[in-house]
């Protein structure tokens, strides 16, 4: 050993084969001490003042109190916290993160509690403990991979330490690795869940080799079939083109060291999730891949880099529109090298990526390849861009008040590529594939977001709607008095701009709703012969507040705003019994032809002006935001939207009796003919029906075509009057019209 270097841990120290609670024997101790002994020694290699101390205490706690447990394979389950520790070691993270590997399933798992783990290790250690834990207990379903109690628990862990996250890829990849003893459905399971959570995740930390192992582990087990014969084919091509591979790599090799460029040059087969995701894309078949290899040229200094992508280009023909330069425009991750793709004379496509080291160890282990760690902050912020994508998330949990929200925006997070767009004075955004000039206002300041009404792109006015390009130029236009609209959510790409436009119409509506709701209170309450400032009777309009568990009076206005509370049910109390009978008769009295929704009358509502109901009509609820709940036709097309939120739709009924009449629109085709204007107007006056507005035009095909706006007074009524016109002579047709074409006639 090294001086400085402390001995290797005795096999057999501390290990009492007569021990009940131990469950491996002499050879698997051995064992366990040599995987901790290959831990060691990883750690050393990158931290060899490191405090050993700490992981040998780890190795021995976490031993003893996994003694008695075994794997589902059969072997002592230490010999997983060992593994993890191990690629945390690989992965270049600090003692405290090794420590936490092995120690990540006790509270979990053992009779260990927080507060030992506090006691022995101390107040750092507890806490990545403690976030591992609560990740541990996520509830992933088959349906819902992704529920907004988890998300939440997800961006805590990560806010309070990303090392928690570390840890947990690190767990994930050696789970991943030992899938093979458990169920079909398990496995499935799992695997899609690292597909679609841990496997994006690591690819935002910049971690590629995490990243492409995750995936092709999940690949193995969700496409089995299809990972079985792209496998064979590509290890086919392999051995096929062996000599010519190595050639190629001795030539790039061979000429970059004629140029004075010492260069390191790899080739490795790309991984096969990445190339069966792009057969999906391209609709290619496995036989038709070629640019199934990659070379890597690992050069001294960055500007060798760029000499050494025109001596490729001199060996070999680029293919047009494959070039990439993510060194001079990093990705978000931090990653940086120069993608070329080029042609063999076999006729097979060939990458080549091209970078300094420090670029390739950041590509292969993204923010733990130069880990820094001070005061519970990362250190180095300006040379980790993944941090970049920490601070998104924690801002997405702080912004995101509805749970929806969070869990849709977090989505969209790790579904997207990015793009990087500068502005006017040359900074670069980041921002996701598909974005628009309304991200890119809200990622310079959620102000300049709220007062965007217009951008220029590259000097040009274009539209807020249009996607943006990496590379472009965007300007942004503001107005003081300008503010986001609805529309914005269908049009915004990345998280952070839905989060702030999200919050922003929360709130102006949460405002209007506390207004409506205070003013129908008044109403209500003068009905029923009180006053809210009554002195008298605060104290119980307090104590009803509180009954109906209600923090403040404006979350209770909000509350009637929105529809979901009964001003009645909270009133009723308040009366003494002659009072109370005589209110209930008023209120019956004033909602006799109100909807019933959910069976319960008085509730705040209006009719759809998309489909205009009428009374007697099969009708569906939706709670809107401002205005209570909106009333639609069950067939109304507005209904159907991806948009809408399920849980908000409602079962609503008609009142027992319909009183006032309805707004309605007929569209009629008929013949053109002389009278036609007064036999339309005739049968629709003979049933008593005023016309409001009423347009005719001739048709294409030569006949007309009116459009009548009327009131009625149920479904039966406007029955009537269709099955009316159409005895008409010369009536071809009368359907009723959905929303308003008036608005549309000039």
């Amino acid at each position: 050993m090294g001086e400085g270097v402390p001995a290797p841990l005795d096999p057999l120290e501390q290990f009492d084969p007569e021990r009940e609670d131990v469950a491996c024997g002499p050879d698997e101790c051995l064992t366990l001490v040599g995987a901790f002994d290959r831990v060691r020694q990883a750690f050393l290699e990158h931290h060899p003042q490191g405090d050993l101390e700490l992981l040998e205490r780890a190795f021995r706690i976490g031993r003893e109190m996994h003694a008695t447990q075994r794997r589902k394979s059969g072997e002592p389950y230490f010999f997983h916290p060992l593994a993890v520790a191990e690629s945390l070691a690989h992965w270049r993270l600090d003692a405290v993160s090794v420590a936490c590997g092995m120690l990540h399933d006790t509270v979990e798992d053992t009779l260990m509690t927080q507060a030992q783990v506090r006691a022995e290790f101390g107040e750092e250690i507890a806490e990545i403990v403690d976030g591992l834990t609560k990740m541990s207990k996520l509830a992933f379903t088959d349906k819902h991979l992704l529920n907004a109690e988890n998300v939440r628990k997800l961006l805590v862990a990560m806010g309070k330490d990303v090392r928690v996250l570390l840890v947990k890829l690190a767990d994930r990849l050696h789970n991943m690795k030992t899938l093979g003893v458990m169920r079909e459905d398990k496995r499935r399971r799992i695997a899609r869940e690292t597909l679609e959570l841990y496997a994006p995740l690591a690819n935002r930390l910049g971690m590629g080799s995490v990243r492409m192992q995750l995936e092709d582990l999940a690949f193995r087990q969700l496409e089995p079939v299809s990972y079985a014969k792209l496998d064979t084919i590509i290890q086919a091509k392999q051995e096929k083109l062996s000599d010519t591979v190595e050639e190629t790599r001795q030539l790039m090799e061979a000429v970059l060291a004629q140029n004075g460029i010492k260069a390191q040059v790899d080739c490795r087969v790309k991984h096969l999730f990445g190339l069966w995701k792009k057969m999906d894309l391209q609709g290619k078949a496995v036989e038709d891949i070629h640019d199934w290899l990659a070379y890597r040229i690992i050069c001294p200094d960055r500007p060798s880099c760029y000499t050494a992508l025109g001596l490729v280009h001199s060996l070999f023909k680029p293919i047009p529109g494959r070039f990439k330069d993510y060194i001079s425009l990093p990705k978000d991750n931090g990653y940086q090298s120069i993608h070329t793709s080029v042609l063999l004379d076999s006729g097979d496509a060939f990458e080549v990526q091209i970078r300094t080291r420090g670029m390739h160890e950041s590509a292969e282990n993204g923010i733990a390849s130069h880990w820094t760690y001070k005061d519970g902050r990362i250190a180095n912020r300006s040379e980790i861009n993944q941090v970049a994508f920490l601070r998104r998330m924690v801002e997405l949990h702080q912004d995101s008040k509805d749970s929806r929200d969070l869990v849709a925006n977090l989505k969209g997070e790790l579904s997207f590529g990015r793009i990087q767009v500068f502005t006017p004075k040359g900074d670069l955004k980041s921002l996701p594939e598909g974005s628009t000039a309304i991200d890119f206002a809200y990622a310079i300041h959620t102000e300049v977001g709220h007062r965007c009404y217009g951008a220029k792109v590259n000097g040009r006015m274009m539209p807020l709607r249009q996607a943006l390009q990496s590379g472009d130029r965007v300007e942004i236009l503001t107005r003081p008095d300008h503010k986001p609209s609805r529309d914005w959510l269908s049009i915004a790409k990345s998280a952070g701009a839905k989060s702030k436009i999200q919050a922003f119409i929360r709130e102006e509506e949460r405002k209007h709703a506390i207004q409506m709701g205070r003013e129908r209170f008044d109403r209500e309450l003068r009905t029923a012969g009180l006053r809210f400032d009554d002195p008298e009777l605060k104290p119980r309009f307090e104590q009803r507040l509180k009954d109906i568990k209600q923090a403040s009076w404006d979350s209770f206005f909000a509350g009637v705003g929105f529809g979901r509370i009964s001003i009645p049910k909270f009133i009723d109390p308040l009366l003494p019994e002659p009072e109370r009978n005589r209110f209930k008769g008023e209120s019956k009295k004033a909602v006799a032809d109100a909807i019933v929704v959910d069976d319960t009358q008085g509730v705040l509502y209006y009719l759809g002006l998309c489909c205009k109901p009428v009374w007697g009509d099969d009708v569906i609820g939706y709670i809107t935001r401002t205005r209570g709940v909106a009333i639609h036709r069950e067939n109304c097309p507005q209904m159907q939207s991806e948009s809408l939120h399920p849980e908000r739709r409602i079962t609503v009924s008609w009142g027992p009796t319909s009183k006032g009449n309805f707004d309605t629109e007929l569209a009629l085709a008929t013949e053109d003919r002389p009278g036609m204007v007064a036999a339309i107007s005739e049968a629709v006056q003979k049933l008593g029906i005023n016309m409001q507005r009423f347009h005719a035009a001739a048709s294409e095909e030569g006949g007309g075509l009116f459009h009548i706006a009327l009131r009625v007074r149920n479904r039966e009524h406007l029955l009537e009057l269709t099955h009316a016109l159409r005895r008409v002579k010369g009536v071809y047709s009368v359907e009723r019209v959905r929303g308003s074409v008036f608005g549309k006639i000039k």
